[in-house]
């Protein structure tokens, strides 16, 4: 009868023995992964930092502020002159590129009839 009791009570505590060790198997591996895309999220974030640093080192540089002031402002060197050109719309082109493909008289027609 004690040794029953005593095969019982080994079983119970190797049966509790497992279990734990399954949830602590379970639980590294959980950890594991997230460490792994932790690591990828830092490789990510130091890339797009160095993409930044290298942003701010050109817009500190000369050749930003230069482009920056021609294109914004419109401001050019000594001895350039600047040239700015009237934008067009697509719609406005294609309105009078199709007034001028009729001739005059149905164009006169459509004026005072309507057409």
């Amino acid at each position: 009868m004690k040794r029953n009791s005593l095969l019982f009570l080994a079983v119970l505590v190797s049966l509790l023995l497992v279990i734990n060790s399954t949830k602590r198997i379970l639980s590294l591996n959980t950890t594991s992964q997230e460490v792994t895309e932790a690591g990828s999220r830092l490789e990510k974030l130091k890339e797009e930092n160095e993409s930044l640093k290298q942003e701010l080192e050109y817009k500190k540089s000369e050749q930003f502020a230069e482009q920056e002031i021609r294109n914004k402002l419109g401001l050019a060197k000594k001895g350039e002159a600047v040239v700015v050109l009237p934008k067009r719309d697509s719609e406005q082109s294609s309105v009078l590129s199709g007034k001028l493909d009729k001739p005059n008289w149905e164009k006169w027609w459509n004026l005072f009839f309507g057409g």
